[in-house]
Formats: structure tokens, C-alpha cells, sequence
């Protein structure tokens, strides 16, 4: 008896070896990207008792509430080229002259993209009262609309070379660190913060294009008209589903700021710094995975499926064990970061929590979707969820305050993911008759 589950546990264990080794480059990939992602949280969840410290947390609301226009910028600048970038780069990995032609023409796109995101938050700022209040603010932030520009994390993640961007990022991430304590002093230089974040990505971006050049011999080639609006008709849908999903994450800052205060507009910032980390692991799965389940779609639709299940079952103990972790110990964290926790943030923060868990179970219907490019579909999806979060937040969030918010925050992420598993069931016979 002892024998046979001796043979049973060593199976699975060989088993599981196997599946490690037949996926070790996306691992590999997973693993670089996940430093890249914890870097980013680990340094921003340590500036934040700091930058609260020296400018208080009113002020810490207010960066936050400018940082979410500024993100709407680098989402726009960053267009659909998470998709298609990797795409295109995991498709032409051994061809440097179609690799320099891609990069390109990625990097014009995003320049016009930024120069036009410029003079948009010029207007807003100029016209809008109550956001010319905050002028200083944009105008030193807009170097993290700048910074996106030269980032070609997409790139590197198209070759499964994390492990570039994921120097340069701990790079960035430190000097943006030194920046704030060497500058940040008083609550007045709450100005500078967000743009000292953008020159130190802006400065590590460019650095990346000359590793660029230098690692991978790519160069830089003149504007391709043609294909500059390529990209910008083609990935027009992908915007905006990336839009509408980066709306559905910080909106909830913008109605908190336009109902209450700065201060609480604090406290919900920290939340979901916190929360962060969790968002952070899912996409770098995602973005790991992606690159993997674009191949395997030439291989067809059970292929596919087998990868997304095997992958998964390694992955969901990850994120639902920190979880678990920061649920029980909801108190100490929000103490520590936000300065104060009474019980109404404690019960709000652990409903939060279940945001993320959520997405978790979309992430096998959104691979499907866009490995077999179905983006009009995705992006349907995300754009109703969108309208439904514009609608469903602010109607909550004035009749319940912070808990109607968190409850249509975690609505939201039901109907999206419910959305998407429609969507492939839908679809699922065009997808199945691909490659048969």
C-alpha cells in the first residue's frame, strides 16, 4: 500500500515536472516579469508612508486624483501595442529588419499619440476650473506621458527577454525612489512627485533603445506613413478596450474625489496600492502566457485549451494566498501605509479584495479571444463593462459612500467576466473549425 502511493506521489511529481519543463521559457518569462511587477509595487508601496509623511495625505490625494488623467494618457499612448506589439515581435524574433521596421513604427505612433495626449490635457487643465487648481501638477506629470513613449517593454516581452525591461524597470523604479527622498520635502513639492516618476522612466526608456541597438542590432528607420496608420486604425478597438479597462480601474478615485475629499480620496489610493501587487501577478501571467497561447493556437483549439489549463493550475495558488494573507491582516497593512485604519476602511478593503480574484477567472476567456483574434468581441465586453461602471459607481458611491463603491466595483468585474466566457461560448465552433 505505502509502495503504490509512493508511486503515485513520485507520478505526480514527474508529471509536474513535465509540464515546468514543456512551458520553462514561459516560466522564465513569467518569473523576469514578475520581478519587473514587484519591483514596481515593492518601490511604490514604500514611498507611500514617506510621500504621506513629508506632504500629508490630503495632497497624496490630490496626486493621486491627477495621476489617473495622466494614466489615461499612457494608456492612449500605449494604444494596442501590448497585443499586437508581442504579436508582431514573437512573430519576426529572428528577422532584425522586421523587427526594426515594427519598432519603428511603434515608436512614431506613440510620439504623435503623446504629442496629441499632450494637447488634450492642456485643454482639460485650461478649461475645466476645478482641474486648473491642479495645474503644476500635470504639467510636471506630463514626463510620465513622455516616459511611455521609449518604454518598449512590449518588445521585449514579444521576445521572452523579460529580463531586459526588468533591469531597466528596477532601474527606474530606484532612481524615481532617490528622486522623491532627495526632493519631496514639504507638503508644496506634492507638485513635483508624479513628474519626478516620469523622468526616471523617460531616462531608463531611452537607455532601453540603446540597448536595443547595441543587444539586438536594431536601428531605427525613417517614418512609414502607411503603416503609422496602420496601427492606428487596426488597434483603434484594442485602445479601447485598454481605455475602458483602465477606466474601470481608477474611475472610482475620480467619483471619490468628486463626492467627498482629498483625504478619503487618500485612503482609497492606498487601498488599491495595496491591492496592486495582486493586479500586478495576474498581468504578468497574462502577459507571460500570451505569447505561448499565440502559438498554440496554430496547433488548434484543444492545444490551447490543454496549455490554459495546465498553466493555470500552477498559477491560482499565487494570487489566492496573498489573498488570504492580506485579508487577515487588512488592519496592520492600511495602519502602516495610510497612517490610520478604522473599521469602516478595514471592512471596505477586504471587499476590495475580492476584485482581484475575480479577474483571475477571466483570464482563460480573455487568452482564447485574442489568441484566435477575436477583438471585436473582447473589446465588446470591456465596453460595456465601462458603461456599466460609469453608471453603477458614481449612483452607488452617492448613496452608499466607499461600500457602495467597492459593491460596484466588484459588479463590474462579475459582468465583465461573465461577458467574455459568453463571448467564447459563442464562438467556440469558428474557433474549434480554425485549424481543422
Amino acid at each position: 500500500m505505502r509502495r503504490q502511493w509512493k508511486k503515485r506521489v513520485w507520478a505526480a511529481a514527474a508529471g509536474i515536472l513535465r509540464q515546468l519543463g514543456q512551458y520553462r521559457l514561459a516560466i522564465a518569462n513569467f518569473f523576469s516579469l514578475g520581478l519587473l511587477r514587484a519591483t514596481d509595487a515593492l518601490v511604490l508601496l514604500f514611498l507611500i508612508p514617506v510621500i504621506i509623511g513629508r506632504v500629508g495625505i490630503d495632497n497624496f490625494g490630490i496626486i493621486a486624483f491627477v495621476q489617473v488623467f495622466l494614466n489615461y494618457g499612457k494608456t492612449i499612448v500605449g494604444y494596442g501595442f501590448n497585443i499586437t506589439g508581442v504579436q508582431a515581435a514573437a512573430l519576426h524574433a529572428q528577422d532584425k529588419r522586421a523587427l526594426s521596421r515594427i519598432f519603428s513604427d511603434i515608436l512614431y505612433t506613440r510620439a504623435i499619440i503623446a504629442l496629441l495626449a499632450g494637447l488634450g490635457l492642456a485643454a482639460l487643465v485650461g478649461f475645466i476650473p476645478y482641474l486648473g487648481g491642479y495645474g503644476p501638477v500635470f504639467f510636471w506629470g506630463y514626463l510620465l506621458i513622455l516616459g511611455q513613449v521609449v518604454y518598449a517593454d512590449w518588445l521585449f516581452i514579444g521576445l521572452q527577454k523579460a529580463q531586459y525591461i526588468t533591469a531597466a524597470n528596477l532601474a527606474s523604479k530606484l532612481l524615481f525612489a532617490v528622486l522623491v527622498i532627495a526632493f519631496v520635502r514639504q507638503p508644496e513639492d506634492h507638485v513635483f512627485v508624479i513628474g519626478l516618476q516620469g523622468g526616471a522612466t523617460l531616462a531608463t526608456g531611452l537607455l532601453v533603445v540603446g540597448l536595443l541597438k547595441y543587444r539586438y542590432g536594431l536601428f531605427l528607420l525613417p517614418p512609414a506613413a502607411g503603416a503609422i496608420r496602420h496601427y492606428l486604425r487596426s488597434d483603434f478597438k484594442l485602445l479601447l478596450t485598454n481605455l475602458s479597462i483602465e477606466i474601470n480601474t481608477s474611475y472610482s478615485l475620480l467619483v471619490i474625489n468628486i463626492l467627498t475629499t482629498n483625504a478619503l480620496t487618500g485612503y482609497f489610493s492606498v487601498m488599491q496600492k495595496l491591492i496592486q501587487p495582486l493586479r500586478f501577478l495576474l498581468v504578468i501571467f497574462s502577459q507571460a502566457l500570451f505569447p505561448l497561447a499565440c502559438k498554440k493556437v496554430e496547433k488548434g483549439w484543444k492545444e490551447l485549451l490543454a496549455l490554459l489549463r495546465n498553466t493555470l493550475s500552477l498559477f491560482i495558488l499565487f494570487p489566492a494566498g496573498a489573498t488570504a494573507l492580506m485579508f487577515f491582516f487588512a488592519e496592520p497593512l492600511l495602519s502602516f501605509f495610510a497612517g490610520s485604519a478604522d473599521a469602516y476602511l478595514v471592512i471596505n478593503f477586504r471587499l476590495y479584495l475580492f476584485v482581484p480574484l475575480i479577474i483571475l477567472a477571466n483570464i482563460p476567456a480573455y487568452q482564447i479571444l485574442l489568441a484566435f483574434g477575436r477583438k471585436s468581441e473582447y473589446s465588446r465586453v470591456y465596453l460595456l463593462g465601462l458603461a456599466l461602471n460609469l453608471v453603477a459607481s458614481y449612483l452607488l458611491a452617492r448613496l452608499y459612500g466607499l461600500a457602495g463603491l467597492v459593491a460596484a466595483l466588484i459588479l463590474v468585474e462579475l459582468f465583465i467576466t461573465g461577458g467574455l466566457y459568453v463571448m467564447v461560448w459563442r464562438n467556440r465552433k469558428a474557433m474549434q473549425a480554425k485549424n481543422n
